[in-house]
């Protein structure tokens, strides 16, 4: 058996794209895009565990069964909190997410919301708004904890997906001139706890697809910022994660059959 546990930081004052313009204008900040200082990096590793066990047992000189365990878990990436616009007017779309220290610093402006949207055609006010944003953020453990401050760069980390493998296979075994020579039937299950419930080994993202959850920044005849509350599914957003569907959520079975030539 061999296990390990990893944690890493990876910090840097941007993330590189392919271009200049592009670099700068998807780089989140919240002072000055041009010294927007260092930050956690997109690809900062978080946390990683995993053990490795096998177990093989012969029998009656003809054949071994042998099983196999791979559990692994690990940080599924992070991301950042930021306005869904250009809140400050500098023609990027990069300002991180101011977190309100209470209902009174919040300022949604009310809007028209059709059926399609809302489920029913009405008007939205700022206080249902900042009920809801209010109670996302109690459920929100980043937000909760950094009230009166601006997110930080990618420093919304998603939750730890653990998952496991199981193997097990069959041989069976003969001496051939002298030579063992042997025929193995294997059966392999990726993600095996989701073999076992429906709901391990499943990952996370970012209900709504991304952590712009304030919509539409503009400013009022103060000079304040406003914005409205993301709306998914017909509804205000009420939590941070949703359940991933790709092909890693959900198990797989692979069967094998090898003849061994020794």
């Amino acid at each position: 058996m061999k296990t390990a546990y990893n944690y890493g930081v990876a910090k840097n004052t941007i993330d590189p794209g392919s271009i200049a313009s592009g670099s700068w204008n998807g780089n989140p900040q919240s002072n000055n895009p041009n010294d927007p200082g260092l930050s956690f990096s997109a690809n900062s590793p978080g946390h990683r565990f995993f053990v490795a066990t096998s177990y093989r047992k012969e029998y009656f000189n003809f054949g071994a069964t042998t099983v196999s365990l791979f559990f692994n878990a690990f940080t599924n990436g992070n991301t950042s909190y930021t306005y869904a616009g250009d809140l400050n007017g500098d023609g990027a779309t990069n300002d991180l997410l101011y977190i309100p220290r209470d209902v009174s610093e919040m300022n949604f402006a009310s809007f028209a919301c059709n059926a399609a949207t809302c489920g029913t055609a009405r008007t939205v006010t700022p206080a249902e708004q900042a009920a809801a944003f209010e109670a996302f953020i109690q459920q929100d453990e980043y937000m909760r904890s950094h009230r009166g401050q601006n997110a930080v760069r990618n420093a919304l980390f998603f939750p730890v997906v653990k998952r496991a493998d199981f193997s097990i296979s069959q041989e069976i075994f003969t001496d051939i001139v002298g030579r063992r020579n042997s025929l193995q039937v294997r059966a392999d299950i990726v993600n095996f706890g989701n073999f076992l419930n429906k709901d391990w080994g499943v990952g996370q993202r970012i209900l709504g697809g991304n952590g712009q959850i304030l919509t539409n920044p503009g400013v009022d005849s103060q000079g304040r910022p406003t914005y409205r509350l993301k709306i998914v599914n017909q509804k205000f957003i009420d939590r941070t994660f949703e359940p991933t569907a790709g092909r890693a959520d959900v198990f797989e079975v692979q069967l094998g059959l090898r003849y061994n030539f020794n």
